[in-house]
């Protein structure tokens, strides 16, 4: 059970018979809910419908680890090879914004998220990791984005006390939250601006001005998909998006005097450099949330309980006071990647049908950057949003099976080798940086 999820509202009713709405939104995640937001607060005129198959918030937006952060999915290099250096710095910039805004609205709306600004630490543990970590550092720079500290030596040792730590990059633009809070929240503050939630309600195909449920169809003049990674659970759409799984504990709540042990002073995220890297939070109550981020695509019956196991084992490892620490809590989420690893907001008004996602694990500040976004172009609004590079970008299809499955399995076991090579020697898993920015 997802330590987010806890004490969740009851479940909405579904759909009475045949409805009909100004715009129809698939999936009531974050990218749903913020886009019904902003067309509630921008377009109060406009019925807006939001269906959504389990209950708000199930996805992703209710089981990731907790981090707002503005940091990209894709490596920021290719963004650069893709749209230039002015496109690709525009596109971060304006996203890292969304922290502003979303404070901001969380603060009017009244969501106790349990919302703490402390920035993110990624931490170098061998000579490799150091490297890239110091890449990154470079190619953020050439770009004139100078928000990142590298700490070397003690001085990284300073920032928190993990083992083996010879380097460590310090940016502040992350935010650490309660995700499930947020999700929650919004589903309220949405239905005050007049927008229906329909719970339990599964789509099984979208087209222009209709989408087909399991509970009869629903026309509107707009339809918008939000399904992230179940977007492949829609007729026609199985390539579309990667569904990714990712893998959270979290601990008993610590006490104070544990954390001035760990030299963690604030509720800054903590992240390793590996290829299949891990990633931490300080919960508003003292619990620590360890996730691993991997390619979990069809993965073998267990593979849960060995991830869950390997989570608890990198705790010891990088903290050895809390190796014999309590778990509480284990579950999984889903998230979606596109082919080329760039999130997307499409809307084509020939057809009045768009889409959001592809976010690889970064979707709870760019959801809401996809929610401004998408409510700009459906109400033909001129912004700043809809001139960035992602919008209107079209990532390839994944490949068909058993190929996508073979070509995953396969990246997937390179990163844990290029990872366990690493460790073992101290030294660069040959091509392995090469082969990790392009495959995807």
């Amino acid at each position: 059970m997802s330590l987010w999820l806890e004490g969740k509202p009851p479940r909405r009713p579904g759909l009475q018979g045949r409805r009909e709405a100004d715009v129809v939104i698939v999936g009531a995640g974050f990218t749903g809910l913020w886009t019904a937001y902003y067309l509630g607060v921008q377009a109060p005129e406009l019925s807006v419908l939001l269906i959504e198959a389990e209950h708000a918030g199930f996805g992703a937006s209710g089981r990731n680890g907790g981090w707002c952060t503005t940091e990209m999915p894709t490596w920021l290099g290719n963004l650069v090879l893709r749209y230039g250096p002015m496109g690709a710095m525009r596109f971060y910039r304006t996203a890292g914004k969304s922290l502003d805004e979303i404070e901001k609205v969380l603060s009017s709306e009244g969501i106790d998220a349990g919302w703490q600004r402390d920035g993110s630490l990624y931490l170098a543990r061998n000579e490799p990791q150091r490297q890239r970590l110091l890449a990154w550092q470079d190619m953020r720079l050439k770009l004139g984005i100078n928000d990142m500290t590298i700490f070397e030596g003690t001085a990284a040792k300073s920032r928190l006390n993990a083992t083996s730590v010879i380097a460590a990059g310090f940016t502040p633009n992350c935010a650490t939250v309660q995700p499930g809070r947020i999700a929650i929240g919004l589903a309220s503050a949405v239905e005050r601006r007049g927008v229906t939630i329909a719970e339990g309600v599964r789509a099984v195909h979208i087209g222009p001005g209709v989408v087909r449920t399991d509970q009869g169809d629903v026309r509107a003049k707009v339809v918008l998909c939000a399904t992230e990674g179940y977007t492949g659970s829609l007729t026609g759409h199985a390539r579309r998006v990667l569904p990714v799984r990712s893998r959270l504990i979290a601990t008993v709540p610590l006490p104070d005097s544990v954390w001035q042990d760990l030299g963690w002073q604030d509720r800054m995220t903590v992240a390793d450099s590996r290829y299949q890297f891990g990633y931490f939070q300080r919960t508003a109550d003292n619990r620590l949330v360890a996730g691993g981020r991997g390619v979990g695509y069809k993965a073998r019956a267990g593979a849960d309980e060995v991830i869950f196991a390997r989570l608890r084992q990198l705790i010891g490892e990088l903290f050895p006071l809390l190796r014999d620490v309590e778990i509480t809590h284990q579950w999984s989420g889903e998230y979606g990647l596109h082919r080329d690893s760039e999130p997307a907001v499409v809307f084509d008004p020939a057809t009045n049908m768009g889409y959001a996602g592809g976010y690889g694990g970064e979707g709870v500040a760019l959801s809401n950057l996809a929610g401004r976004t998408l409510t700009a172009l459906v109400t033909g609004q001129q912004r700043a949003e809809t001139r960035l590079c992602w919008v209107n970008h079209r990532s390839r299809r994944w490949e068909p099976e058993p190929l996508r499955w073979l070509g995953v399995r396969g990246v997937a076991a390179a990163a844990s080798w290029a990872d366990n090579y690493e460790d073992r020697t101290g030294r660069k898993a040959p091509l392995a940086g090469f082969v990790m920015r392009r495959v995807l």
